[in-house]
């Protein structure tokens, strides 16, 4: 019975891995950051980091930095995904759907 997968060790096969582990990564992060808009809440500490860098911006903002500017705040997400020490896998990994 012949194998079918994809085989980790060709570097082709390893860079889509990687292109597809940053998307999965993006998808979630932009996905935590919409719902922390819905909650209204600063988890990546947006409100600190504007208040240690531009303390007169902050000033004018704080009262309600949560409701009125934490929605509109532009947040750029970029993933970089590198898959190592594949030596450990031996088998091809098998392919969903088929």
């Amino acid at each position: 019975m012949e194998k079918t997968g994809l085989a980790v060790g060709e570097a082709e096969a390893l860079e889509l891995l990687e292109r597809e582990k940053e998307k999965a990564i993006k998808r979630d992060v932009e996905a935590a950051i919409r719902r922390s808009r819905e909650l209204k809440s600063d988890f990546l500490g947006l409100g600190d980091r504007l208040y240690r860098e531009y303390p007169e911006v902050w000033e004018k903002v704080k009262d309600d930095w949560r409701d009125a500017w934490l929605p509109h705040v532009a947040v750029d997400v970029k993933v970089t995904c590198e898959i190592t020490r594949t030596g450990l896998i031996l088998d091809p990994l098998p392919i969903k759907g088929h």
